[in-house]
C-alpha cells in the first residue's frame, strides 16, 4: 500500500478527507486573523477540498502538499475547478523536505497527517518543528483523532505508530511548544459516520468492480478490519479535534 492506492480509493468519495465538517472548519478559522493574499501550507492535503475552500472563501494562496501522486491527481482536479480569488498549487512531496525549502507561511494546516516527521512523532515535537515554518503572529491549524477514554490494547496495537493525545493533551502540547491556544473544536458523531462509511463504500465498490486485481484480497481484509474497528471501538472511544494555535508575534528564532 506504499503506492497510495488504498489511500486513493479511500478518499475518492470524500468531501473532506477527515471526519470533520466545513461548519467546524469555518468556526475555528473565524478566530484567525487572515487576509486575502496570505500564504497557507496544507500538509497532507488529500483531495485538496480544504485547500480550495481556503482559496475561495478566504482568498488565501495555498500550497497543497501531498506525498502520493495518485492522491495528488485528485487534488489537481479539485484545484483546477477552483474559481479563486486565491490560488492553489499542488506539490507532490513529503512534509519535511517541503518545509525545508518553502519558507514561512501565515497559516499552516496539518489535519490528519500521517508520518509527518518520522523523527518527531510526539505532538510536542511536531508542533515545535511546524512552528519554525510559520510567520510571527501566524497560525497552526492541527487536526487529529483524540482519546475520549483510555484506549484498549486493540486500539493501542492498531495505532502503535501514532501518538494521539486526549483533547486537553493536544492543547497542552501546543502550549509546551510555545504556541498560544486560540480555539479547539470537536467533530460530531455524524461527521465520523460519514467519513467512515464513505471510505467503506468506495473501497467495497472498487473490490466488486475489480475482483481479479492482485490487491483486491488485501484491500478487502483491510477495509473489513477498519469497519469492525470503527463500529466496535473507534466510534465510542475516539473523537476528532481541530486545534488553532497562534505563534507569538515577538517570538525569537
Amino acid at each position: 500500500m506504499a503506492s497510495g492506492k488504498f489511500t486513493y480509493l479511500s478518499y475518492r468519495r470524500h468531501r473532506i478527507c477527515n471526519p470533520l465538517s466545513f461548519e467546524l472548519l469555518e468556526r475555528v478559522l473565524n478566530y484567525a486573523d487572515l487576509r486575502t493574499g496570505d500564504t497557507a501550507f496544507d500538509l497532507g492535503c488529500g483531495n485538496a477540498v480544504i485547500a480550495t475552500w481556503l482559496a475561495e472563501r478566504l482568498g488565501l494562496n495555498v500550497k497543497a502538499v501531498e506525498r502520493f501522486e495518485s492522491v495528488a491527481e485528485l487534488a489537481r482536479a479539485t484545484a483546477d475547478a477552483s474559481e479563486g480569488p486565491g490560488a492553489i498549487e499542488v506539490v507532490v512531496d513529503a512534509a519535511a523536505p517541503f518545509l525545508e525549502r518553502a519558507g514561512a507561511c501565515r497559516l499552516l494546516l496539518a489535519i490528519g497527517t500521517v508520518n509527518l516527521f518520522p523523527d518527531a512523532r510526539e505532538p510536542l515535537e511536531a508542533f515545535a518543528r511546524l512552528k519554525r515554518s510559520i510567520e510571527p503572529g501566524g497560525y497552526l491549524l492541527w487536526g487529529d483523532p483524540f482519546w475520549r477514554r483510555p484506549p484498549s490494547d486493540r486500539l493501542r496495537a492498531v495505532f502503535a505508530n501514532e501518538r494521539y493525545q486526549t483533547h486537553a493533551g493536544y492543547v497542552a502540547a501546543g502550549e509546551a511548544a510555545g504556541l498560544t491556544p486560540v480555539y479547539a473544536g470537536v467533530s460530531t458523531e455524524a461527521d465520523w459516520d460519514d467519513y467512515s462509511w464513505r471510505m467503506n463504500a468506495s473501497v467495497e465498490d472498487w473490490i466488486t468492480e475489480n475482483p481479479a486485481d492482485p490487491e483486491a484480497g488485501a484491500f478487502q481484509a483491510q477495509i473489513a478490519m477498519m469497519r469492525a474497528l470503527y463500529l466496535e471501538e473507534v466510534r465510542q472511544g475516539m473523537g476528532f479535534g481541530l486545534y488553532l494555535f497562534r505563534v507569538p508575534a515577538n517570538r525569537a528564532g
